[in-house]
């Protein structure tokens, strides 16, 4: 029984992974069926193509930014091999729990000789960088007033300005590297900074343009609700650490925030096109991925199993 385990323990464990993250996505939607085949048949086949291919560029740009931070590691991944790396684990975020895709960005990664406890720093401060620009779009928003904030002005300018300090170099670099305990330095400069910020902003500009895309009645003067509405919903998802990739609070958070202007009818029907495009773009891209990345042609080489 242990030689098997040994040999076919890690095919066992992928197996199991894809079958949790199988069941969580199915879970998040299983009891909404209607409810989403009501919200794409009453929505433009347009709109919908338009919004599948915005959460598409808008993963994309978030793999980018991932490979980007890995770098500053010193790590530099391969592009096709970065990107499997990166989808395939993102996976995990649909298992219960706030750790699992972070687990297996970092088995994912150790077939290219990145230490496990580097790639977890990369995702650490990748979810702060995801953080700290949600946190910026969502003051923009309320300084501007899209909403109205239960807060004070001066505490959304404070946190604005944590937003700020948390997104420079010096701050990134302390932090990256103490949450490496000693396996890496992260190294950024300005403008990997910049570039880093440019890349999220372009993220949150299409998610916004998606809910604008499959809004009932699409108008461009709903992109800044939008954009404050699904960064501040990212938000929540993310310290609802149990629920998977944030189902319910996601939507919730959406709902509240479009129902004013869209309705609730039509606020619950974004809210879960977005749940459904973005579950499905998630999956997509890791299955592409996972399949440029394979091995050709009876080749060995060292692949997302981590052996030659």
């Amino acid at each position: 029984m242990r030689p098997w385990l040994r040999r076919h323990g890690l095919d066992v464990a992928r197996w199991v992974f894809l079958a949790l993250v199988l069941v969580g996505a199915w879970w998040s939607l299983h009891d909404r069926g209607d409810e989403v085949m009501a919200a794409v048949t009453t929505t433009s086949p347009v709109g919908v193509a338009i919004a599948a291919v915005l959460v598409l560029l808008g993963l994309l740009a978030t793999s980018t930014a991932w490979l980007r931070l890995l770098q500053g590691f010193g790590h530099r991944l391969p592009g096709t091999s970065g990107r499997a790396v990166f989808f395939v684990g993102q996976l995990g975020k649909y298992i219960p729990g706030s750790v699992w895709s972070m687990g297996a960005h970092a088995q994912l990664a150790r077939s290219h000789d990145v230490p496990r406890r580097v790639t977890v720093s990369t995702s650490l401060v990748f979810l702060a960088l995801n953080l700290a620009t949600s946190g910026l779009v969502v003051g923009a928003a309320v300084l501007a007033g899209t909403w109205e904030s239960v807060l004070p002005r001066w505490a959304v300018l404070v946190g604005v300005g944590a937003c700020l300090v948390g997104l420079t170099p010096p701050v990134i670099n302390r932090v990256g590297s103490l949450l490496s305990l000693g396996a890496g330095e992260l190294r950024l400069r300005g403008r990997d900074v910049v570039l880093l910020v440019a890349l999220m902003a372009f993220t949150w500009s299409c998610y916004a343009g998606l809910i604008v895309a499959v809004a009932p009645q699409p108008d461009a003067g709903l992109f800044p609700l939008a954009a404050g509405a699904f960064a501040l919903a990212y938000a929540v998802g993310v310290l609802v650490v149990v629920a998977p990739a944030g189902v319910g609070a996601r939507e919730v958070t959406l709902i509240a925030l479009l129902a004013p202007v869209l309705g609730v009818a039509g606020a619950t029907g974004v809210a879960l096109l977005t749940r459904v495009l973005h579950s499905g773009g998630d999956l997509l891209l890791a299955l592409l991925a996972w399949l440029h990345d394979r091995p050709r042609g009876g080749v060995p080489r060292r692949d997302l199993t981590g052996s030659a």
